[in-house]
């Protein structure tokens, strides 16, 4: 992709093994967990931006128990990183040659004592500047909270309401999504919206192996 602006979706697949012989930096067993594309694309066939590939199923991602997991380029499957678990919320971004690009942060978000959204941060190794996202906006939060009884209430409704028509239903009161993932000084680069699930990217102001990296590990933490 070239340095204009973008945007990518990512599509989280039932795991599918990687046919024999597999690359040998992948475990035996491997698997591809999930494809970025464009949200522009237009046949499901055509070749994504990126594969996922991880551990066998056994071993799948959750914060928890994280696993590693391999980004390889759509076009011609050449290993663009690896992510790997450094500590609990900590993952290391390598190269395809193994040279440390980035460490990225999950903080987790909390109400007392004084309330703070969930924080995600991607510190490059070298000289670029952190890029910080916190999920939700200030006011979309504010709005969450003046509503919470009204939806508290629909959710309750349509719970009892599934339990007594014997259908199952997804009333889940979901919270704000939309994250966006800033340079100090600088626009944003990385730009999650929660209602089309898609990140608008900007190549000049992030890596985009960073920008699919942290992506990933955004989308598989909210799908979880």
């Amino acid at each position: 992709m070239d340095d204009n602006p973008y945007s990518f979706l990512i599509s989280v697949n039932n795991p599918v093994p990687v046919p024999s012989p597999a690359p040998t930096h992948l475990p035996p067993g491997a698997e591809m967990a999930s494809t970025i594309r464009l949200s522009t694309a237009g046949r499901s066939e055509d070749a994504p931006l990126a594969r996922i590939f991880t551990p066998p199923t056994t071993q799948r991602w959750s914060r928890e128990k994280p696993v590693p997991f391999w980004i390889h380029d759509g076009q011609n499957d050449r290993l663009l990183c690896s992510v790997h678990p450094a500590a609990p919320d900590v993952y290391d971004v390598h190269a395809a040659d193994g040279a440390p690009l980035a460490r990225v942060t999950r903080r987790s978000g909390r109400l007392l004592p004084w309330p703070r959204r969930v924080q995600w941060t991607v510190a490059p190794s070298g000289p670029a500047r952190p890029v910080t996202g916190r999920v939700g906006t200030w006011y979309s939060w504010l709005l969450y909270v003046a509503t919470a009884p009204a939806w508290f209430l629909y959710v309750l409704c349509a719970t009892v309401y599934s339990f007594v028509d014997g259908s199952p239903d997804d009333s889940t009161f979901k919270s704000p999504a939309r994250t966006r993932w800033r340079v100090h000084g600088a626009n944003t680069a990385l730009d999650y919206r929660g209602i089309s699930r898609t990140y608008r990217f900007k190549a000049r102001l992030l890596n985009p192996r960073l920008a699919y990296a942290v992506a990933v590990l955004h989308t598989w933490e909210r799908k979880r």
